[in-house]
This record gives structure tokens, sequence and C-alpha cells, in this order.
């Protein structure tokens, strides 16, 4: 009996430091967030345009066709608390930064009134990547937000982790050297006009008055680091697909509207853009019903280049 718990003792030792072999042996393998992570730390004076946000701006704005010194760090699935402590990061110290790019999207006005059928749905899809998000934050790019525990790639990434040794530095970064990262239609499924379409929203239902101060928060405090290095901060609403306007509720859009309105009135910096009906976009143009196509990406920042150099 007790050399089998030896042996059983010996087995997890052996498994432990496997694992933690491979923990380490991942920290030089380059992902997306330590690449873009890098790039800003070893580029900080030399960008004057800074992209946050998720996959609407990662792969809706490709920084070539905006500018010089222009720089994406958006990836996808991204958390507003997240772009804020990277702005709190970054910003400061960014000397030559002249315009702070962001999106302002119509999914983050829920505050909890999602229709009931589709609030699991919504619910799961958020606690499905949580802890992938802590642990690939904290791990490759310095933001401890859930305190000091460590968020093991191993135990929490569902991203997939262990293909990256089997790939190039290039491919494993998953961006090109600015950070967007290209969609192709050769990739874009059949029903790709009803992919990612909007949750239905309740509006008899109240809204949520603290996830609402939360947003604001959040888009105040990096108004603030903005103004504080004179910078624009410009808000964006990415072009969306026929179909995904017709999901969208005009009480929510209004909202918006005062929720812009209002941060205006407290930061003089704060810019909004409206491009979700765009009539320059066509069906080549999309990946699926919210997300842009490297073709539609282009055209994308095309504009916003005008909007940048105005």
């Amino acid at each position: 009996m007790n050399k089998f718990i030896i042996n059983i003792l010996f087995f997890c030792f052996v498994l432990l430091i496997v694992i933690i072999g491979i923990e380490c042996l991942l920290l030089f393998k380059t992902n997306i967030y330590s690449y873009k992570r890098n790039y800003v730390e070893n580029h900080i004076n030399d960008i004057r345009v800074i992209l946050l946000g998720n996959s609407h701006v990662d792969q809706g704005l490709n920084p070539q066709w905006i500018g010089d010194s222009v720089f994406n760090l958006a990836i996808q699935g991204r958390d507003k608390k997240y772009d804020v402590a990277l702005a709190k990061k970054y910003i400061p110290h960014m000397n030559n930064l002249k315009v702070v790019i962001m999106p302002l999207d119509y999914f983050d006005f829920h505050f909890g009134r999602e229709v009931k059928e589709k609030e699991e749905e919504v619910n799961a899809g958020k606690d499905k990547y949580s802890s992938t998000y802590k642990c690939m934050y904290y791990k490759y790019m310095g933001i401890h937000l859930d305190g000091w525990w460590y968020w093991s790639e191993f135990f929490n990434s569902r991203l997939n982790y262990m293909s990256r040794f089997f790939m190039t530095a290039k491919e494993a970064r998953e961006c090109d050297s600015l950070g967007f990262v290209k969609y192709g239609l050769e990739k874009r499924r059949h029903g790709w006009k009803n992919e990612k379409l909007p949750v239905q929203i309740d509006i008899s239902k109240e809204r949520n008055t603290e996830m609402y101060k939360q947003l604001f928060m959040n888009y105040k405090t990096i108004a603030q680091m903005a103004l504080n290095q004179g910078a624009r901060f410009v808000l964006l609403a990415t072009p969306v697909y026929k179909t995904y306007q017709k999901g969208m509720n005009q009480s929510i859009i209004i909202e918006i509207d005062d929720f812009v309105k209002k941060l205006k009135r407290e930061y003089p910096n704060v810019e909004y853009y409206d491009f979700t009906n765009n009539k320059n976009f066509f069906d080549d143009d999309f990946y699926d019903a919210s997300h842009l196509s490297d073709s539609g990406a282009k055209k994308f920042s095309i504009l916003v280049s005008e909007i940048v150099h105005k």
C-alpha cells in the first residue's frame, strides 16, 4: 500500500514538473498578447495614434492605411477593464501621442436587458473565456486585475496554446507587424450574414445602473488620460452588415447618443463617429454580420485616416 502511494506521489511530482516546464517554455513563444506588449514598450515615444478595443478594431482597422506611427493594440474579446488598465499603463508615457481610438459598441449597452432565451447564451459566452483573458493579460501583458494569484495558461487558457510550439513566430503572433489581424474572405463561412448578430434587448426592463456607471467610468478614465497628454479621444461605431442593423433597437441607439453627449460635456477631446450603416460597405467588405473582412478593413481604415488627419 505504501509503495502504491509513493508511486502516485512520484507520478504527481513528475506531472507537476512537466506542467511547470510547459508553462515556462510558453513564455518564450510569441503570441498576440506578448507581441503587442513588446511593440508598445519598445516604441512608446514613436506612437502617435494608438488603437484600443476588441475584434471590431483588431481586425477592422489596419494601421498601414491610417498613417505613420499608428499601432493597433486591440485584441478580440477584450473587456473594457483591460482597455483601462492598458491605457493607465502606457498612455501617461506616450509623449508624442495625438489620438486614442476606441470602439463604442452596440452590445456594450445591454446592461442586463437581454431577452430571457438569449441571456444564458450571452453569459455562457462571457464565462467561457474569462479565465483565459485573466491568464493572458496577467502572464503576457502584466495586467493584474484579479490580485496576484497566478493564472496558469496550462489550466486556464482555451486558446489552444500548445499549437504555438509548432508555429513560426509570425504565425503565433496572429497579427501583422502593426497589430492588425487579417480576416480574408477565403475563411468566411456560408452563413456569415447571420453570424454575430446582436442579442435582442427588452427595453421594458430597467437597465442595470451599476453596469452603466462602470461603462461610463471606463470611458471617462481613458478620456482623462488622453486629455492629460493633449490627445484626442476618438470613439467609433464600426460598420455592421444589414442583417445586424435590422436587429438593432432604436432606443439603444438613442441611449448611445446620450452617453456620448454626456461624455463630451465633461471632456472636450471626445469625438464620436457612427459608421454602423455607412453606405460605402458591401457584402465582400464583411467577414460576418459585425466584423469586417480584409478589404472592408482597408476601406474603413482610409475613412478613419481622414478623421485622424483632419
